[in-house]
């Protein structure tokens, strides 16, 4: 019983930190999310991306492989995280980075369009009478040794690819998916208050439209990625050999972090018209 109440009173002060003290909550949930020093910090994750079509059995259709690398930037009234976001989809049973795929549902091959998003900034400025509510705002669930941060994000929005110009890729004029993180780290390290920089680990699980190069705009249904990872200590240099490769000889920029804010944020779709904007010209 000694052990126990004497367990209790070590661990009972780190709860009672975080509820009292929004400031410390909020440098803990970004020195997990990236260093606070504002070096470059690498998020490593992997998985696979199924179908999910009503009244069919969910196949799995790519590997996954992406990352994202971040840079955190003090501001007067809090931090922003600056960042870009790579992913390339894999032959599920050889691994290898593809460039063409042959859509089960069509039969046809079509190129890949990887994923290159730049930027996908975040704000976390807060004024003095909204920081005390930080908890709500970044959730979190302490779970034995670890703290869990969470995030459950539902995006539903106008289609930044409308189908009277796009109807071959998109299937609604409205943008719906479902985006779920979970951040977890030791209470240990998130102890050490003079660190910048906090391991952790992650899991990505996101329900999303299908991406505009499967053309798919007619068929119903939707993409599964469910993905998970750590923060690499090495950062860039750990990433794999040849998705390293890639990106040094296709999209150079994303072996580092952004140094400046920018808007808006990039997602598949805006990326693919922006490919197309050329042609929207002559429309």
């Amino acid at each position: 019983m000694r052990k126990l109440i004497l367990l209790m009173i070590l661990i009972l002060p780190l709860g009672l930190l975080a509820q009292m003290d929004p400031g410390t909550y909020l440098r803990d949930y970004l020195r997990v999310r990236s260093d606070l020093s504002g070096k470059d910090s690498v998020y490593h994750i992997q998985g696979k991306v199924y179908s999910l079509i009503p009244g069919e059995k969910s196949m799995e259709l790519f590997a996954y492989d992406a990352f994202q690398i971040s840079r955190i930037v003090e501001t007067e009234t809090g931090f922003r995280l600056l960042a870009r976001e790579a992913g390339v989809f894999r032959d599920h049973r050889t691994r290898q980075i593809l460039h063409s795929w042959r859509n089960p549902f069509t039969q046809e091959t079509l190129p890949i369009i990887h994923i290159w998003n730049d930027p996908v900034n975040q704000v976390f400025e807060y004024e003095a009478n909204t920081l005390p509510f930080i908890r709500q705002f970044l959730p979190s669930t302490e779970l034995e040794d670890k703290v869990v941060y969470h995030s459950e994000i539902f995006p539903f929005y106008p289609h930044v690819l409308p189908r009277r110009l796009f109807g071959e890729y998109v299937q609604s004029d409205y943008f719906q998916s479902a985006e779920l993180h979970e951040f977890s780290a030791k209470k240990a390290a998130l102890a050490d208050s003079l660190a910048s920089w906090v391991p952790a680990e992650v899991s990505f699980t996101w329900i999303a439209p299908w991406l505009p190069f499967m053309k798919m705009g007619d068929r119903e249904g939707q993409l599964l990625f469910v993905c998970r990872g750590t923060k690499l200590e090495e950062g860039f240099a750990a990433l794999p050999q040849d998705l390293k490769e890639y990106v040094r000889t296709t999209n150079p920029a994303f072996a580092e972090a952004p140094t400046e804010f920018a808007e808006p944020n990039i997602n598949p779709w805006s990326y693919f018209r922006m490919l197309q904007e050329p042609s929207l010209e002559t429309r």
